[in-house]
This record gives C-alpha cells, structure tokens and sequence, in this order.
C-alpha cells in the first residue's frame, strides 16, 4: 500500500483519508491511491484500467507525463506523487 509522507513520517495511504496536496510514495506492486503529479522519479505504470491499452506507460517528473491516475498500478521503480484532486473526485479508487 502506498505511503502518506508527513511532517511525522511515513504512514499507510487509502484514498479516503488523503487531502489535496498530500504527498504519496508508491513504490513497485502498489496502486496510486488518488489522482495526482510525480513530483520525483519515474515508474512504469498500467494503465489499462483507465485506458484499455495494455502496454504499460512511462510517468516522469515534469513535462506532460507527469500526471497520473488514482487506482492504477506502479509496475516498475519508485515514485512521490502529490494528491491533485480531492478523493470524492477520483476517476477510479
């Protein structure tokens, strides 16, 4: 399960407790629990759920692949994401 980043640590992260701007570590295995943007890393990440393509996508810091979807899955490295939408607004949770 991805990771809240706080002032405190690292705790455990579900999508119904996350707020706009929070900070998330998704690491290989884990779903990004809400919509966001990469602020570091880079990760391969299925999107098929999203987008039916079954070849897995390239997000990075930065530029236009930075953005990524709640509910999909990071397959490959690790990455920071900030929340960028409230939970309640989700595509997928």
């Amino acid at each position: 399960m991805a990771s809240r980043v706080s002032a405190r640590g690292a705790a455990c992260a579900v999508a119904p407790v996350l707020d706009r701007d929070d900070i998330v570590v998704v690491k290989a295995g884990e779903f990004i629990p809400g919509d966001g943007e990469i602020i570091e890393g880079a990760a391969t990440v299925d999107e098929s759920a999203i987008t039916g393509e079954s070849a897995p996508t390239v997000r990075e810091m930065a530029g236009d692949r930075s953005a990524v979807t709640g509910g999909t899955r990071v397959l490959s490295d690790v990455i920071k994401v900030r929340v960028t939408a409230n939970p309640a607004r989700v595509l997928i949770a």
